[in-house]
């Protein structure tokens, strides 16, 4: 999956991002997109499946070889509806999207776990993921008004290309880096270290996936809306940075101290070795989010050549943690990995002040708001060593009550966004109870 994640970058070469941050797009532009789309997965296919036997023996297992063969297909599956995809993320038609992926990913999630109960073993994931690429494709031809024809221009892709070409080297070095770290800890340690650091790696995405970042989908499009009005511009960002850290680092906060607890009840005693690995990386979960926000304000700046250089040199520092792996061990090369993410918040923090005058004083007051009772709550809980379930989970509720309290006391716009919503949600139900 790491060797298919990093491919399939390859598929649009940047031009989905070009295509939101654009000020204009004709129906040329979208034909021209849609069809290099479809000709870039299909050789990708092609090259992945011919390739797949020099990855089986890089990893020395005949069945990965096979694997990867049927894992190709998702290139051809996924390029069909990326311009489709883009277009409805550019009008914020993010309810068409939600609802079209959930519903793909149940019925693959179903065809996944019914064949995983007749037997196919490690296949019932490449079903899983191949039909719930066919699915989604479906779906968004479905949901989306936009329907390609034959044309193409190279005079469009041109206009493009000078914002998409760097956007695509970025991408690409970040999902290379972003599964560097199982595509290298397989060859530098054995295979039940890596399986621990992996179910604590995995864990702490899902954690990422499911809670702020859902978020970040929305902020490349509506900070592009934003590029020629400054202001408007530092508002909504500053904002949006202040509730992203409100809301990553009080669920890190609470998955720290729960960490053991939710590893031993999903997966078992035998996967106890996870949990330091999972409490490390947990700390980079407050991070990943904000560098996500920061990643969409500077590429909706159209400063995409700036993100390339600065995310060459945060990618060398990255580096650093592996020269770790192979002198010690794999919980100090966590550590390292964790540290090597926050330097990379402050690099992305200093370049938004350099494109955009964003304070860098008021990002850093924005976490500081946040990760301060998170440090005072990780110290106090090493401190207490608790030894059962029922003192942690009384542990991580006291967490979130002096969580909400502090966020109270200095006025978060994270506290106040949660608590307006909330008012919203009872009027919207009070309405609906007085019609009934």
């Amino acid at each position: 999956m790491a060797f298919i994640h990093i491919g399939g970058v390859f598929i649009d070469v940047g031009f989905s991002a070009a295509l939101i941050q654009n000020k204009e797009n004709s129906d040329l532009t979208y034909n021209t997109v849609f069809i290099f789309n479809i000709i870039a997965g299909a050789f990708l296919t092609f090259i992945v499946y011919i390739s797949s036997d020099y990855i089986g023996r890089f990893y020395n297992d005949d069945q990965v070889a096979v694997l990867v063969k049927w894992l190709s297909l998702f290139f051809i599956f996924n390029s069909f509806n990326r311009v489709q995809n883009t277009i409805l993320s550019r009008e914020l038609n993010f309810k068409a999207l939600t609802i079209r992926m959930f519903i793909a990913s149940t019925l693959g999630g179903i065809l996944g776990v019914t064949a995983a109960y007749n037997g196919y073993g490690v296949f019932s994931l490449v079903i899983q993921i191949l039909t719930t690429a066919v699915f989604s494709t479906i779906l968004l031809w479905s949901t989306s008004k936009w329907k390609p024809k034959l044309q193409f221009s190279f005079q469009e892709m041109k206009k493009l290309f000078g914002f998409s070409v760097f956007a695509f080297l970025e991408r690409i070095m970040n999902n290379i880096f972003l599964r560097l770290d199982v595509l290298l800890l397989a060859k530098i340690f054995n295979p039940i270290a890596v399986g621990f650091y992996t179910r604590a790696s995995t864990l702490q995405d899902q954690a990422t996936k499911y809670s702020s970042s859902s978020i970040i989908r929305v902020l490349f499009p509506v900070l592009s809306k934003y590029q020629d009005n400054p202001n408007e511009f530092k508002r909504i960002y500053l904002k949006m940075f202040e509730i992203i850290s409100f809301l990553s680092f009080g669920l890190t906060g609470i998955l720290f101290i729960l960490g053991s607890d939710i590893i031993i009840s999903l997966f078992g005693e035998k996967w106890a070795p996870s949990i330091p690995i999972f409490q490390i990386l947990i700390l980079a979960s407050a991070t990943i989010p904000l560098n996500s926000l920061m990643w969409n304000a500077i590429m909706s700046q159209g400063k995409s050549k700036e993100n390339f250089y600065l995310g060459l040199l945060k990618k060398t520092i990255s580096l650093v943690p592996f020269i770790i792996a192979i002198r010690y061990n794999i919980l100090y090369f966590t550590i390292a990995w964790v540290f090597a993410k926050f330097i990379a918040t402050s690099l992305n923090m200093t370049l938004i002040y350099k494109l955009s005058s964003v304070s860098i004083r008021a990002q850093i007051l924005s976490i500081f708001k946040t990760s301060t009772p998170l440090i005072l709550g990780i110290v106090l809980f090493y401190l207490a060593d608790l030894q059962n379930i029922g003192t942690r989970i009384a542990s991580a509720i006291l967490f979130f009550v002096i969580y909400i309290l502090f966020a109270a006391l200095l006025k978060n716009q994270g506290f106040i966004y949660i608590q307006n919503t909330i008012k919203e949600m009872k009027v919207s139900l009070n309405k609906n109870v007085s019609i009934e």
